[in-house]
């Protein structure tokens, strides 16, 4: 497993976190999903997949707008 991480703005609390994370469990490839939440500025999910999975950003930007007012950076 390897992982990528991608900074996402509007997560700021621990339900945010919630919230993205049940979001992005349906995307397609990823096998885990961690959270750093910043405070008024860009937090980070942390996506672990196989080396071989490439993650589809559209797939995971579309998974945010569902989670709520969450965008990548």
């Amino acid at each position: 497993m390897i992982s990528t991480i991608y900074r996402v703005v509007g997560m700021d609390r621990p339900a945010d976190a919630r919230a993205v994370k049940d979001s992005l469990s349906a995307v397609p490839g990823i096998g885990g999903i961690a959270t750093e939440i910043v405070p008024g500025g860009d937090s980070k999910v942390i996506l672990k997949h196989k080396a071989d999975v490439v993650l589809d950003r559209s797939a995971i930007e579309a998974a945010l707008r569902k989670a709520g007012r969450y965008t990548l950076s």
